[in-house]
């Protein structure tokens, strides 16, 4: 005799496979957008500052890093050919970068930099973009894609 009553398709290490499969691919998916985003914020910041940079460190120190857990994952700094040094500019967004990856070690994270102590000086007393304009374009940017996929999604 039969017991009335559903027979199960599928184990829970199989459901548990398939959950995995799909959040592995949308992690994926996530990276590539803040990667993405990454590029945008890099390329607005670098070729939309109306400042002079005479050394070359201001644009050199402009960068981007993608982290999965604190563990870099993608990242876009260069050292620019512009003025006299680059370098110096170069190895501060480095350096910067990695100490926020360091303190922001949960999950996916885009970290966007001006490496230069005096970026900061150079939007606010001379009134230039240097990063602000890239951010707020990278966020709205952001937004607008997230939101597409979840209404794609039906979310």
């Amino acid at each position: 005799m039969s017991k009335p009553g559903l027979t199960p398709l599928f184990s829970k290490k199989d459901t548990d496979n398939w959950i995995d499969t799909f959040q592995e691919e949308a992690e994926q998916k996530f990276r590539v957008l803040l990667q993405a985003a990454g590029e945008m914020f890099v390329k607005y910041a670098r070729e939309s500052g109306k400042y002079i940079d005479h050394t070359g460190n201001l644009r050199s120190s402009i960068g981007y890093v993608v982290t999965d857990d604190g563990v870099w994952w993608q990242d876009n700094f260069e050292w620019k050919n512009v003025g006299t040094d680059g370098k110096e500019g170069y190895m501060k967004a480095k350096r910067l970068a990695t100490g926020l990856a360091n303190t922001y070690n949960m999950g996916l994270v885009l970290i966007g930099v001006a490496g230069e102590d005096y970026a900061v000086y150079v939007e606010a007393i001379e009134s230039k973009d240097v990063i602000t304009a890239a951010n707020i374009k990278t966020e709205e940017w952001m937004r607008k894609a997230i939101r597409s996929v979840f209404k794609k999604a039906n979310i």
